[in-house]
């Protein structure tokens, strides 16, 4: 399945909406898109998540969008277990304060990946740190996965089957800030590392990662958390505004 960053255009085309519909939706948050060097980006994954769910197929319905059309493209894209509506999965509840590093180390992207990897993997298990590590560094050879100001999401382009049996989440805050391939050069001081067991899930999750990560006040918030539970509580209360007002 393919993973990328789509412009406004391109998310205009795929979802056969005006790009001044998709424009408005993701300045109140209403389609998972993150915002680089001033320009809305989508990540294809997280929009093929959100045109299988209720809230795109209302949105698609509302603006006069072919619903079937729409839904012929992601059923050619997600196996047959991603395509069914899926019950929520919090942000929150797949992050653990044992899967949180507030002073990550690392001094360039494979180090820190390294890192993230020691939070989601046990070290006995060097092979499975391998694969994830591997599966990681392809991806963002592939393209960075850096999302709003100062911010990534590492990922696989797929869910790794096998790897873990339930989704699993783990955030890192580097200090200093490294250069992770950023669009604006900036550096990146926030990694959220998503792992999850089947394509359905990852989609979930990645597509609501996206959209608290699109609040200015949240990433304000996650600058200044000081220990893990912070970071959970924070986290939490944004999802619960999330699920309020839709």
């Amino acid at each position: 399945m393919d993973s990328k960053l789509m412009t406004l255009k391109e998310v205009a085309d795929y979802v056969k909406l005006d790009e001044n519909d998709i424009g408005r939706m993701a300045q109140k948050g209403e389609i998972p898109a993150q915002k680089i060097a001033r320009q809305w980006r989508f990540d294809r994954a997280a929009i093929d998540y959100w045109m299988a769910s209720p809230e795109g197929r209302q949105v698609r319905d509302t603006f006069g969008a072919s619903s079937n059309s729409a839904m012929q493209v992601v059923d050619q894209q997600l196996p047959p277990e991603a395509t069914g509506i899926p019950e929520p999965i919090t942000v929150s509840r797949v992050l653990s304060p044992q899967r949180v590093n507030m002073n990550l180390k690392g001094s360039d992207r494979d180090g820190v990946l390294r890192e993230l990897v020691a939070l989601v993997i046990d070290p006995k298990e060097q092979r499975l740190a391998k694969v994830l590590f591997h599966a990681l560094k392809a991806r963002e050879d592939l393209c960075s996965t850096c999302v709003n100001e100062g911010i990534a999401i590492p990922h696989s382009r797929n869910a790794i089957v096998g790897l873990v049996e339930q989704p699993i989440l783990a955030y890192g805050r580097h200090q200093a800030g490294i250069d992770f391939g950023a669009l604006d050069g900036a550096p990146v001081h926030h990694f959220f590392l998503l792992c999850a067991p089947n394509v359905r899930e990852h989609l979930q999750l990645l597509a609501r990662l996206a959209r608290l990560l699109n609040s200015t006040g949240f990433r304000a918030k996650l600058t200044v958390a000081k220990r893990p539970a912070d970071v959970i509580t924070l986290i939490r209360n944004a999802e619960e505004s999330i699920d309020q007002h839709p």
